[in-house]
């Protein structure tokens, strides 16, 4: 018998389904082409789109004329309709970015003349007692404040979900699981794609590959950059803290980082940091004391009430930096089909715009695209109980009786939202936990865990002792706890 895995194809490969590869697999899947999207990991979503401080910038202090600015501007007016279309949370709070020497004044007053060179028209200085007047949790020491309008808060994983949703429903393909390991070429034309999975055949590939795009480049013999890890380490604080402010507080950015941050998320917690530390080790994403300790030393200055007593958890991001230091979305010459997306320091922000300049390169490589005339690019949300009025969740409970059952009291997250999750393609506890919150409240699961674990087992039609928290390896169970709960099948759980 021939066990070996079919050669797949497909008109274009996308590698990475975090924030930038799964918009461009949505805006590839408005046209009549066909697309895979594949990931090295069990779900979508990458790894820097997993953690950062869920933010969208306008694109004020970026470099003038730089591709980032370009992208950033283009693309922060697109969310309003991209929010609505996909049914995602996004809030445009504002910021205000502070200055507590003579020194950032005079910095402050330097990024507004970028800001203007960036078409940004709408920031302007104000003095402390005016940005106090604003958010009254402000130190006494702040003497001054940029105010930026647009700086809006997003919920990104669930943004990263409603792209590859919406684009799956237009028809793209989704390959879980699957590391790519080379890009194939003959005569300089790109001609399939190697993955753990098979390989796919496929005549254009869009590397979007995160912090692994160099090594996939050099599989191409193309890769004129490298790629490091920027470790960002956060606090969460929990939610209806009295010193909470109503606008995102930013720093006076530095040489390395924009600064860190007070960060309202659009869940209801405040997020502290990141740090900014480059590392070698591109799987590094432990938090440390000295870390956490900077993040909030640092932000104490400008709200002297936050503590970290308020914290519900902790958690670190590696943003892909690039060397070169700069974005790059382009056709390489020398390979036909082959399409670069890396370096973004805000992937999130930039990746409607990125989409868009990426799928016009690919049509300039020869890519035919003709628009398809029931293109959908409307997607509709999980239906949350814990947002929903006493109204709805009357009609939610009569719709389906699996509401009224709350499985995660710390966030009201209930047995529907988990079932509809699972039908909806999440396969393993942090796949709940994202697109739910269900384990992300003080409790950090210690309630919910051993019930989220039961249902995904029940859904899914396999035993509990094959639900993973995220990769395989990460299972909790080792088997039935039957001298201790008799024969009620029970489960002992494994520390992970």
């Amino acid at each position: 018998m021939n066990t070996a895995i079919p050669k797949l194809k497909a008109d274009v490969v996308v590698v990475g389904a975090g924030v930038i590869g799964s918009a461009v697999a949505r805006e590839l899947s408005k046209y009549q082409v066909d697309v895979i999207l594949i990931d090295r990991n069990e779900d979508v979503g990458g790894e820097a789109s997993l953690a950062n401080n869920a933010s969208v910038i306008c694109g004020y202090d970026f470099v003038p004329g730089s591709l980032d600015s370009q992208m950033a501007v283009a693309a922060s007016p697109m969310f309003d309709k991209l929010a609505k279309d996909l049914d995602i949370q996004f809030e445009r709070i504002g910021a205000l970015q502070v200055a507590l020497t003579e020194e950032e004044m005079d910095t402050l007053v330097e990024i507004r003349h970028i800001a203007l060179k960036n078409g940004v028209y709408d920031v302007e200085l104000i003095s402390g007692d005016e940005a106090r007047r604003m958010e009254p949790s402000l130190s006494e020491y702040v003497l001054g404040a940029m105010v930026i309008p647009r700086q809006a808060i997003i919920d990104v994983f669930g943004l990263v979900v409603a792209y590859t949703e919406n684009a799956a429903d237009n028809g793209v393909r989704l390959m879980l699981g699957a590391k790519a390991l080379e890009i194939c070429k003959e005569n300089g034309v790109v001609r399939s794609v190697v993955t753990t999975r098979g390989e796919i055949e496929t005549r254009f590939v869009v590397n979007a590959a995160g912090l692994h795009a160099d090594a996939l480049a050099q599989t191409a013999g193309i890769c004129d950059f490298e790629n490091y890890p920027r470790k960002g380490e956060f606090f969460v604080l929990d939610k209806k803290l009295p010193y909470k402010p109503k606008h995102i507080i930013a720093s006076v950015p530095t040489a390395l980082s924009r600064g860190k941050l007070l960060t309202p998320s659009v869940e209801g917690n405040l997020l502290l940091g990141p740090t900014a530390d480059n590392i070698k080790d591109k799987s590094d994403t432990a938090t440390s004391r000295q870390g956490l300790a900077e993040v909030l030393a640092d932000l104490q200055k400008k709200i002297p009430a936050v503590s970290s007593r308020d914290s519900v958890t902790q958690f670190t991001g590696l943003r892909p930096k690039r060397i070169p230091d700069e974005l790059s979305i382009r056709a390489v010459k020398g390979v036909s089909g082959y399409i670069e997306a890396n370096g973004s320091s805000a992937g999130v922000t930039v990746s409607p715009a990125a989409a868009v300049y990426a799928v016009e390169l690919l049509k300039r490589e020869r890519l035919t695209l003709v628009r398809k005339p029931d293109f959908n690019p409307i997607r509709r949300s999980i239906r949350k109980f814990s947002g929903a009025t006493s109204e709805e969740r009357e009609i939610l409970i009569k719709e389906d009786s699996r509401y009224a059952n709350i499985i995660c009291r710390c966030e009201t997250v209930s047995e529907a939202e988990i079932v509809e999750a699972i039908r909806r393609g999440a396969s393993s506890v942090d796949a709940i936990k994202r697109r739910l919150r269900a384990g992300m409240g003080r409790c950090q699961g210690g309630f919910c865990l051993p019930r989220v674990i039961e249902i995904m087992a029940r859904e899914l039609h396999v035993p509990a002792e094959q639900i993973r928290k995220n990769e395989p390896g990460s299972e909790y169970l080792t088997g039935p706890n039957k001298q201790i709960l008799g024969e009620r099948g029970n489960h002992e759980l494994l520390s992970v």
